[in-house]
């Protein structure tokens, strides 16, 4: 007989646990890992005092000595339809049997807030991969994080290109962009990059052929570009914008590269790049798109009768005429 468990949202009880396993869980969130760490514990405590809660934190306490307690913990933006697995630990928790059950409680939480699917950075070659797929997770994209730091690899020659401050009116041109060259799959999950225009642009000839979505943290920069295939001397445009953003004493860059752009790699690889981590990018469906006719009532025919437009005869009329046909 299995060893009952429970699973219940995170209260002041479970501060202790908490503060034992925040250096020790998995955070399956790369930006948020490269640029502020994943911060569990602030996380839950601001949660609770914040309207329009973000965060959502599971607790899963095990029976026995045998299974350690987990905390689980999720990021959801009020009414995003994208949830964001952030924090599970501790990490040898994620390969046990008990990783399947806090998983499906922390879906079952965010999808009563309105998500429509969860989603998970993690290396595919680790076991917590098995416990993703296991829970219902698939992949959807693949993704490279590289890493530059100014001090360690300069970048030579200083490159020169027209990117600018993104502003509202580039808006309709990055969604342009993003819908050339995003797959319909990963446009399902993930929604058109638009926050507080905190990224950069780059036109030719009135045409945006790329688009720097910019996040600044504490510990790291981490871009995520969209550049069109048909943009010349991509590796200084590259350059160019991480001279913009290399400064002195400047946390590393990170620049996550999806599996769709990945003739990128090549490119980062000769200007000096440092490779951080391959990841596979999945996600768990917490909504089914469900197609049924919508029935409406037509104004103009309810409560009448419709008119006959040509002239009928009864059954009665019929049959007569057709005697009196036939005694002709």
């Amino acid at each position: 007989m299995a060893e009952p468990t429970r699973v219940r949202p995170f209260d002041w009880r479970d501060l202790p646990l908490l503060n034992r396993v925040r250096r020790e869980g998995l955070c399956f969130h790369s930006q948020i890992a490269f640029t502020r760490g994943p911060q569990p514990l602030q996380n839950a405590l601001l949660d609770s005092l914040t309207p329009g809660r973000s965060e959502c934190t599971m607790v899963l306490r095990a029976a026995g000595d045998s299974r350690p307690d987990v905390i689980g913990q999720v990021s959801h933006p009020y009414q995003a339809p994208v949830a964001r697995l952030t924090f599970v630990g501790p990490a040898e928790a994620v390969e046990g049997r008990d990783a399947g059950e806090l998983l499906d409680a922390m879906a079952a939480a965010v999808g009563r807030r309105g998500a429509h699917s969860l989603v998970a950075e993690v290396d595919e070659h680790s076991p917590a991969f098995e416990s993703l797929r296991e829970a219902g997770f698939a992949i959807y994209a693949r993704q490279r994080v590289w890493r530059w730091t100014p001090s360690e690899a300069p970048l030579g020659e200083e490159c020169d290109a027209d990117w600018s401050q993104e502003h509202g009116a580039d808006e309709p041109a990055i969604q342009s962009l993003y819908h050339n060259l995003v797959p319909g799959l990963v446009q399902q999950v993930e929604p058109t990059p638009m926050g507080p225009h905190k990224g950069l642009v780059y036109y030719q000839i009135d045409e945006l052929l790329g688009y720097l979505d910019v996040d600044r943290g504490s510990h790291g920069i981490w871009l995520h570009p969209y550049l069109h295939p048909a943009v010349e001397d991509a590796e200084i445009l590259v350059a160019s914008f991480l001279g913009l953003l290399s400064q002195e004493k400047q946390p590393p860059i990170y620049i996550c590269v999806r599996s769709y752009q990945g003739w990128l790699n090549a490119k980062l690889s000769r200007m000096g790049l440092s490779i951080c981590n391959d990841q596979a990018v999945m996600v768990k469906r917490l909504a089914a798109r469900v197609r049924r006719p919508a029935t409406a009532p037509i104004t103009a025919f309810e409560g009448t009768r419709p008119e006959p437009t040509a002239p009928y005869a009864s059954i009665r009329d019929h049959d007569r005429l057709q005697g009196a046909g036939t005694n002709s």
